[in-house]
């Protein structure tokens, strides 16, 4: 990690290796008749090693010049004087100088190399104890406050800005004590939407975040941190940024994880509840279906009573009656769903016609549609289909008393049937107010119902259990409006019938 030194630092350094060099020579100076002028040689080069090692490659090459100038002046003959009686000294001074330079700059290379490795080696301990914090954070909150305490060391205010892409335009909640002003949102959002780091130089010294950091998680873009040094040094940043971007990157994936753990939390409760109130409806619907058989029973044996009991209790018998049937059918249709969506209603398909399971369902129903017109339109050539008759029923019927709740008397119902390329479309509409625009999707949940429907009776029940038989035979099922009314569209796969054996004559 290169570091720029401040100015008086530096020159230390070179005050340090002129020094050095005069100690050398102050050392050898007694020793110029004892030693030959080779060994003197190698104590100079030994000088400028040392000052490549200890204080960088620029003052060892200052000490590479200093020494050759210093040898010459004070061991070649003519002493104390840069003249030089032997022209082979040149060849000395250029090797003793060639020498010098070429091993301050390997020495101080290798110096170089050996501090970047401490300073890698630090930063990955540094990075190790911050995915270690982090592993253990359960919220954002929690992940902004160990990367405020990690940031804090290296003298960085920061802002961690999350995205919510929950709306329709993405918008950012704010961690951290330093809250962004709309020139530095600016600079975020432009991070964020580039995916790609922004720097704003011009704002140091103003006490404004200048780096903006995008997290960028495995599967997309989750916000921005934003940074600000504590002082106006903005190389500060700059020399750090590796490290900064892997305190990004365990950002990202931290929120993430803590996103993917809320949301499977949330669906875990959500299974649960479901669970437990399917349990409940199972519970209730088959615990509460014999007595109100038994209630229908007695309801009618008092309105046929002989003698007859007088007219307005036998009225009262009739109204306990049909009530008690209402509350059994609606208690059917809660185990119904309770069992489809515990998938332990095992389907009982078969090849067989269609009409027959449209026949069926009028016939049931023929109480109810009597105030109705009803218009049948099935292709005479409709082929065998394969399903379970006793749910396509339950469907049929569902959607005919729909339709007889939302339309008025004397108002016509159609089921018309058409073949669309591999599937049979069945078609229910009827004549009336329609469905709310905008709910047109909600119609299939459990219990949802139209703005309009509150003076209809019903539980919102009929449209979810029909979409559950259908999903099960691998069809589909919609609603809509028409010009006029309503119409709810369900489809059911065709597929090839077995091939009928004749019957052979006897």
């Amino acid at each position: 990690m290169d570091v720029i030194l401040p100015a008086r630092r530096r020159g230390a350094r070179y005050l340090l290796a002129t020094l050095l060099c005069i100690v050398t020579t102050l050392a050898t100076a007694p020793l110029r008749e004892l030693l030959d002028l080779a060994n003197i040689v190698m104590l100079f080069l030994l000088t400028v090693f040392v000052s490549a090692a200890w204080l960088g490659r620029g003052p060892a090459v200052m000490a590479a010049f200093l020494g050759v100038a210093l040898f010459d002046f004070f061991f070649v003959p003519p002493h104390l004087s840069f003249a030089v009686a032997d022209a082979q000294y040149l060849v000395t001074f250029a090797v003793m100088l060639a020498v010098g330079l070429i091993t301050s700059h390997l020495t101080a290379l290798l110096s170089e190399r050996t501090e970047e490795a401490r300073a890698r080696e630090h930063e990955t301990h540094a990075l190790y104890d911050l995915a270690r914090e982090l592993g253990s954070a359960l919220a954002v909150p929690q992940v902004t406050e160990i990367a405020r305490r990690f940031l804090d060391r290296l003298t960085l205010d920061m802002t961690l800005l999350v995205a919510d892409t929950s709306g329709k335009t993405v918008s950012f909640q704010e961690y951290g004590g330093r809250h962004l002003n709309e020139l530095g949102r600016n600079f975020a959002r432009s991070a964020y939407d580039r995916a790609t780091i922004v720097e704003a130089d011009s704002l140091a010294g103003m006490g404004m975040a200048i780096a903006f950091l995008p997290l960028v998680g495995p599967t997309q873009v989750l916000g921005v941190l934003a940074l600000a040094p504590r002082s106006d040094d903005v190389e500060q940043l700059r020399s750090q940024r590796s490290l900064l971007e892997a305190v990004a990157s365990l950002l990202a994936i931290t929120i993430e994880r803590v996103r993917y753990a809320d949301s499977a939390q949330h669906s875990e409760l959500q299974v649960a509840a479901e669970r437990l109130r399917t349990s409940i409806l199972s519970s209730l619907s088959h615990d509460l279906r014999t007595p109100l058989t038994s209630l229908v029973g007695l309801a009618d044996t008092l309105a046929q009573r002989q003698p007859p009991l007088p007219e307005s209790a036998c009225e009262t018998a009739g109204i306990i009656r049909d009530q008690a049937r209402a509350m059994h059918h609606l208690l059917s249709n809660l185990l119904e769903m309770a069992r489809l969506q515990a998938g332990n209603m095992p389907l009982n398909k078969e090849w067989q016609a269609f009409e027959e399971v449209v026949g069926s369902s009028t016939r049931l129903l023929a109480g109810v549609l009597a105030g109705r017109r009803v218009e049948i339109e099935l292709p005479p050539d409709l082929p065998l289909v394969f399903f379970d008759a006793v749910l396509l029923e339950r469907v049929l019927c569902n959607l005919l008393e729909n339709a007889v709740k939302y339309s008025r008397d004397g108002a016509r119902i159609r089921l018309v049937g058409e073949i669309r390329e591999a599937s049979l479309e069945i078609a229910v509409d009827n004549d009336g107010a329609g469905f709310p625009a905008d709910r047109t999707e909600q119609l299939f949940d459990l219990f949802a119902r139209g703005e309009q429907e509150p003076a209809v009776a019903g539980t919102g029940l009929g449209l979810a259990i029909c979409k559950a038989i259908v999903v099960a035979h691998g069809g589909t099922i919609v609603a809509e409006n028409r010009p006029g009314g309503a119409c709810v569209r369900f489809t059911l796969p065709l597929g090839t019938p077995p091939a009928m054996e004749d019957e052979e004559s006897p």
